[in-house]
């Protein structure tokens, strides 16, 4: 291996223009970020073989951290190795999270390899590349992605362990549960492991999620335990309270989201808990009190997303409540055929409504990929609804990542008849509609294993007790 050596080219090939072109406008918008909060670290070097082919492709090298903004890549690190492939890289980022870490050739028009990359305060990463590429891709190590491998790692022998009872026809829930305990444990004691830690604070919330239904009294009590610091902690409020439904009734659950709000660091988190209070009611049918805790929401959190979530309470609990008509749907797929909700009828129908980069659809796609495997595409129809509405953005997002079913883009964004009519505002979500175009119910990031279970039942309707979790 010899270090690379960066040289100026201006050779490009045309399927690689659009990929070009968004590394041009992230370069074209690094000095319009806006203003960072979080400051973080890369360094690392990239080494070419000199003996492999197609050296052209290596050469001037970009290195960068991007997000996606609109019809724009905001930069969020940018760096040109030196002669002896070496590499510094501030990272400033508006706040801890999941970013895009690409590597670049050909002076920044190809696009060599991708990954996503923590990016928390004072974590310092490094990044050795040796070009052709072979092998795992790009794998930077720090304390922080250390924590995303571990948790990447965790859910896919989740993911193994379920297609394997699949292809296998291992009967019982003993199998399911004891595949749901492993993985719950797992991903909650990455706390221990990487204290602190962006991944580590998301995996705990996510064994909350694994462990919704099978061990309700668990779920509360480690629910208890997340701190206001995690970036899902609202979802662990919402998670929490269905628990705490099912094992003392409705009036202990808004006790418990009483003490979640009164732990709260910021007004987005108490919107967040107050948001779960209206949806406690809704699935209560308490339709009076579900609008009375919304105004209230709104009164007390006027500028925060849930007050404009709030604002469609009205319609949620005259519209969207399990049981009811599914509001018609007629969209147009990235393939270009137009597409009805009521063409689909005779199947149970997964509508789902995402945001392109967004962490938690990230973080979950493989396991919505692996619900959408392990059904036949004549038995369950996926149907998934993009709100950026930016067109660039959602091929960026799409062309190195498996989304399978049909796919469209809300042209007009959160605003578009497809996204209000179900109300939306919240992604990821999900809705699950029965064979008849009834819904059956609503599904939020953290609610994938409850959708698992309720399509099963869809499925499996010769039943009188259908085994939850038989899909991964």
């Amino acid at each position: 291996m010899i270090p690379y050596v960066p040289v100026l080219s201006s050779t490009v090939s045309p399927g690689q223009c659009v990929l070009g072109a968004l590394l041009l406008v992230a370069l074209g918008t690094a000095c319009q970020q806006p203003a960072p909060s979080i400051q973080s670290h890369l360094k690392g070097q990239v080494l070419v073989d000199s003996s492999a082919d197609g050296l052209d492709a290596y050469r001037d090298v970009r290195v960068l951290v991007v997000r996606p903004d609109g019809r724009r890549l905001d930069t969020l690190g940018h760096a040109r190795p030196g002669p002896d492939g070496r590499f510094q890289m501030p990272i400033s980022a508006p706040k801890r999270g999941v970013y895009a870490l690409s590597l670049w050739g050909r002076g920044g028009r190809e696009q060599l390899a991708s990954t996503e990359y923590v990016v928390a305060p004072g974590d310092t990463a490094a990044l050795r590349v040796e070009l052709p590429m072979r092998g795992d891709g790009l794998r930077p190590v720090s304390p922080e992605n250390r924590a995303l491998q571990a948790y990447r790692t965790a859910m896919s022998m989740h993911q193994r362990l379920l297609t394997r009872r699949l292809r296998t026809g291992a009967a019982g829930a003993n199998a399911q549960v004891q595949n749901i305990r492993l993985t719950s444990s797992v991903l909650w004691r990455l706390q221990d492991r990487y204290p602190g830690t962006y991944a580590a604070e998301f995996a705990a919330v996510e064994s909350l999620s694994l462990l919704e239904g099978w061990n309700d009294s668990l779920v509360v009590a480690r629910a208890r335990q997340i701190p206001s610091s995690s970036p899902r902690y609202v979802d662990a409020a919402h998670i929490a309270r269905r628990a705490e439904a099912r094992r003392h009734g409705h009036r202990a659950a808004l006790t418990l989201l009483d003490t979640l709000e009164a732990r709260a660091d910021n007004s987005w988190q108490r919107a967040g808990v107050q948001a779960a209070r209206i949806q406690a009611f809704l699935d209560s049918a308490q339709v009076e009190p579900a609008l009375s805790a919304s105004q209230q929401l709104r009164a007390r959190f006027p500028n925060t997303p849930w007050a404009r979530w709030a604002r469609r309470t009205e319609y949620e609990a005259t519209r969207l409540q399990p049981g009811m008509p599914a509001p018609s749907l007629t969209l147009r797929t990235l393939r270009g055929d137009t597409l009805s909700l009521r063409s689909l009828r005779g199947r149970p129908v997964v509508l789902e409504y995402y945001r392109p980069g967004l962490d938690l659809y990230t973080l979950q796609r493989p396991l919505r990929n692996a619900l959408h495997d392990a059904t036949r595409a004549d038995s369950v129809a996926f149907v998934s609804v993009s709100i950026e509405p930016d067109t660039v953005v959602n091929r960026a997002f799409l062309q190195h990542r498996r989304l399978p079913g049909h796919r469209a883009i809300a042209a007009d964004g959160a605003r578009d008849s497809l996204v209000t009519r179900y109300n939306a505002v919240r992604v990821p979500s999900w809705v699950l509609i029965d064979s008849a175009g009834t819904i059956v119910d609503r599904y939020q990031a953290s609610d994938l294993p409850a959708l698992r279970q309720s399509l099963t039942q869809l499925l499996q309707p010769e039943q009188s007790a259908p085994t939850p979790l038989s899909l991964p």
